[in-house]
């Protein structure tokens, strides 16, 4: 799961139809969807990838189907920005992580895409003082040591239900690879190594079966392929939609907005980020039970935010990829690399979990301090010097979000089994956190509990 391990590609075509992954295609359509149909209404809570990718499949059997989206825009943590610089940047999900999968497929089958060539790109580390290339650092002991533990992480004696940290300290890992060590694990998984479960990472590793490869979009934004792949799913949502409460002790499931609008279906798939469940926003009639509602917290999401950085002058090599920093910042990346812009000015600040809560109690001061964070790793003040703007986007403080994505925490086995449980043939559980099999916390992933909920919904009939 790698940022750095991408495929390079261009214009590859697949054939369209009910876009479940290609290697579902042959073996699994015929027995998911053919014939399937449903006569009652389907109520979606959430616009996200897998709500909408759920709505997709329904509306292709002629289902009666909404979704209710609490925010004023759809694409839940697909959410481009424009017009910052030449070229969308993506404020959450920004990798299509592995060439098997739905994602994959949706995206290589959209005419006109091509993805980064990265076959050049060369990534950076602060490291005993200095800012060197990780190629140069091929035959240090300490670098490889972190470079092994994350390649082989799925097979790894990880030696009890313990934090990242925690194993870092026991098996004796070299503090000058402390924030790289923290960008492999921690903020790659979302949080930080202190928070982080490295038994239940391994156990996802273990999972994982989407492909070692990574890609990013050259030429388009991930919700511009949501919007090219499923147009009829668009006026089938009803945005600004807080769904608060839900009873479902009836014949009929009676759900309430905000403003006490009253809504019923037969049949309802939530797929609303782990938060907005944990933190009881929408209650329940009865209430769920002490088994599921204690899951909720046995799954970690948290603080998770990205910087964007724009300068009048690159100040980093042309083809510099990512960047592992001083401790401010366990990863910054330049998203224009590989002739995605022009200029290829803007550097992303990638924050995850202890690190993220350190630069927000900065405030006012967050910038300031990422870009003499820069400075010094870059010498002469060229950082503050070039400055010319910054957008941030804090997942944490997204009232309809609450977090970036969900990652393993020490005593959380089996917690994502029962919360994508459903309850009683009628409520349906969706999103990245569902993902029982390994791809929580993608985009793709999210996808597949989508497909896996439209399914359970059809047999449930």
């Amino acid at each position: 799961m790698n940022r750095k391990e991408f495929l390079r590609l261009v214009s590859i075509g697949v054939p369209a139809g009910i876009l479940l992954p290609s290697f579902l295609e042959s073996c699994r359509k015929k027995e998911l969807f053919d014939g399937k149909t449903y006569g009652g209404k389907v109520i979606i809570i959430g616009g996200g990838a897998a709500g909408l990718y759920a709505a997709f499949l329904l509306l292709k059997h002629n289902v009666d189907v909404t979704i209710f989206e609490a925010q004023g825009r759809y694409g839940g943590r697909i959410f481009p920005l424009n017009g910052f610089s030449d070229f969308p940047i993506e404020l959450g999900a920004e990798e299509c992580h592995g060439q098997r999968s739905i994602w994959y497929d949706m995206i290589s089958s959209t005419p006109g895409i091509s993805f980064v060539d990265t076959e050049v790109e060369e990534d950076y580390i602060m490291i005993d003082g200095s800012l060197k290339s990780l190629s140069s650092l091929s035959s240090d002991p300490d670098i490889t040591a972190a470079n092994n533990l994350s390649d082989n992480l799925g097979t790894t004696n990880i030696g009890g239900d313990i934090t990242a940290d925690q194993y870092l300290q026991q098996n004796h890992y070299s503090n000058r690879t402390h924030t790289y060590l923290d960008a492999l694990f921690g903020n790659e998984w979302g949080t930080s190594n202190d928070r982080l479960g490295l038994q239940g990472a391994s156990d996802e590793d273990k999972l994982w079966t989407s492909g070692d490869v990574n890609f990013y979009l050259k030429n388009h934004s991930f919700l511009s392929i949501l919007e090219e792949k499923m147009p009829e799913v668009f006026a089938h949502i009803q945005l600004n939609t807080q769904i608060q409460n839900i009873d479902y002790s009836g014949s009929k499931i009676v759900l309430t907005d905000q403003v006490n609008n009253i809504y019923t279906a037969d049949k309802i798939i939530i797929t609303v980020p782990l938060p907005i469940l944990r933190d009881g926003d929408i209650t329940f009639v009865p209430p769920l039970d002490s088994v599921r509602t204690n899951a909720f917290s046995r799954i970690g999401m948290g603080s998770g935010l990205k910087v964007i950085l724009k300068f009048s002058t690159r100040f980093w090599a042309d083809n510099c990829g990512s960047i592992f920093g001083n401790g401010l910042v366990p990863e910054y990346w330049a998203p224009g690399v590989g002739g995605t812009s022009v200029e290829n000015n803007v550097l992303t600040a990638f924050v995850m979990g202890s690190y993220a809560e350190n630069l927000l109690a900065l405030g006012t001061g967050m910038v300031p301090a990422i870009l003499n964070d820069l400075d010094l790793m870059f010498g002469g003040g060229v950082a503050t010097a070039n400055f010319v703007a910054s957008h941030r986007w804090n997942w944490g403080m997204d009232a309809f979000t609450k977090g970036a994505y969900s990652f393993p925490i020490p005593g959380g086995s089996g917690a994502r089994e029962i919360i994508a449980s459903s309850i009683g043939n009628k409520i349906f559980f969706a999103g990245e956190a569902t993902h029982t099999a390994g791809h929580n916390s993608t985009v793709h992933g999210a996808m597949e509990t989508g497909l896996r909920a439209v399914e359970e919904l059809f047999k449930s009939a």
